[in-house]
């Protein structure tokens, strides 16, 4: 497959996906709507037209998002082996080591940008459909819990903000040690001490990841128990009904959901980045530079 068709398919599918994203946000409002007319002891009619209707969504959210996830495998899985083609043969080295190392950067590179747009694509999509549609939604159903749900999100971005940076550079750290190990692996017998860099350089990353995950739930966690707090408040006091916060729950929780992938893209993102400085850094055996990596 071409670069160019590529392109235009990848946009294609993505479009698929995006819409494809916006099915669960109009399950929750359905599922919501189902409890209201529980509540208000609807005929059987009513309620039968609704769970079908809830039925129709969750099939068409299942059919358009498998099939535009599965063409979108396989384009990014040609997109990755058309940067390992470019970028491989333009080394213009004959030192076996060198080149070793060169391959490694260029692997790590097309590895992280593959994982990147595999992240994306799914969760990466209805993470950005929820980011845009759910604070809307929620401003139209409570201000209140609106300004609660702003809240969280800005406490929850600029804390992902400094665990990201600090993983980044933990993460260089690690792709450096693996340059290092997979150029040896091939020109040496003796890797003993490459192997034990790399384990604790990866460890370093690992226990990094649980400190940063920690965070950024016990975040969301007491966000979620004030929304909750407030929300029971009001459906003992006659404010609203359980069919309310059937609905607003729903939302928060794909609140929480769109973030924590926002993260997990965020931290992919991450590892590119660290993997084209990596590249960069072996720039002197490339034929290529900073402006064909990021064409």
């Amino acid at each position: 497959m071409s670069k160019d068709t590529n392109k235009k398919d990848f946009f294609v599918w993505l479009f698929v996906r995006l819409i494809s994203a916006l099915f669960p946000i109009a399950t929750v409002y359905l599922y919501s709507r189902v409890v209201r007319a529980l509540e208000m002891h609807s005929s059987l009619e009513i309620l039968f037209g609704m769970v079908l209707a809830v039925l129709v969504s969750r099939f068409l959210d299942n059919f358009t998002r498998l099939l535009s996830t599965k063409k979108l495998d396989y384009i990014i899985a040609c997109i990755q082996l058309n940067i390992q083609d470019i970028l491989v043969s333009s080394i213009n080295t004959q030192d076996k080591k060198t080149r070793h190392k060169a391959v490694q950067a260029i692997r790590n590179f097309s590895d992280a940008s593959a994982t990147t747009l595999m992240i994306f694509k799914q969760p990466g999509i209805d993470s950005v459909v929820s980011f845009l549609a759910i604070p809307i939604i929620l401003l139209f159903i409570d201000f209140r819990v609106f300004i609660l749900q702003l809240s969280y999100m800005i406490v929850y971005y600029y804390t992902d903000i400094y665990t990201t940076e600090k993983y980044a550079k933990l993460k260089n750290k690690h792709n450096s040690r693996v340059e290092s190990y997979y150029a040896k692996l091939q020109t040496a017998k003796d890797f003993k001490y490459e192997q034990t860099l790399i384990a604790k350089t990866f460890k370093k990353v690992c226990n990094w990841g649980v400190i940063e995950w920690n965070l950024l739930q016990n975040t969301a966690l007491v966000f979620y128990i004030l929304i909750l707090i407030y929300l029971v408040y009001c459906v003992s006091t006659g404010q609203k009904t359980i069919s309310d916060l059937v609905l607003i729950i729903g939302y928060i929780d794909g609140t929480q959901v769109f973030l924590n992938n926002i993260s997990s893209i965020k931290d992919s993102m991450a590892d590119t980045k660290v993997a084209l400085h990596r590249l960069l850094d072996n720039k002197k055996t490339l034929a290529v530079d900073y402006n064909d990596l990021t064409a």
